[in-house]
């Protein structure tokens, strides 16, 4: 029996309020996958990009100091 077959089986087992919600989460899945296939993320586009930009802080060597407290 393939997967799609289960799926079925198991969906046709469900009232119907229940094999709504069931579809409701598939079109959820489409609809994700759709839009991360649509649109290509790079990290500049990520909230935290730029962060440490006008901090003054350099932060190498603030990364450095936080690994040596944790070797410690």
């Amino acid at each position: 029996m393939s997967l799609l077959e289960q799926i079925q089986r198991e969906v046709m087992r469900l009232p119907p309020e229940k094999q709504s919600e069931v579809l409701d989460f598939v079109l959820f899945l489409r609809q994700r996958l759709l839009s991360r296939a649509s649109s290509p993320r790079s990290l500049k586009d990520h909230p935290a990009f730029g962060s440490w930009k006008g901090r003054g802080i350099d932060a190498l060597k603030f990364q450095e100091r936080l690994r040596s407290e944790w070797e410690q």
